[in-house]
């Protein structure tokens, strides 16, 4: 069982929880670690291909259902 410092350690604080959902969805579901910008009113995920995009683009809802999002998730298609 891992210790209460080795989860502390592993885990970013700074970061929101919706970001953290996310990235666990894109990492198991298309095992890829998107970038992802987070705005006042919405979230920006950046993948490397389009035909990707285009896959998430049509799972969007089932995405902020899933990670419980609060904030309008955007796709886009870039390396930044």
């Amino acid at each position: 069982m891992d210790s209460l410092k080795d989860l502390l350690i592993s885990k970013n604080l700074d970061e929101p929880g919706e970001v953290s959902s996310l990235k666990d969805y894109f990492h198991t579901t298309f095992k890829i670690t998107p970038i992802i910008k987070v705005s006042p009113k919405a979230i920006v995920v950046i993948v490397p291909n389009s035909k990707l995009a285009t896959e998430i683009r049509g799972r969007t809802l089932d995405i902020e259902r899933r990670c419980q999002l609060t904030k309008q998730l955007f796709v886009k298609v870039g390396s930044s």
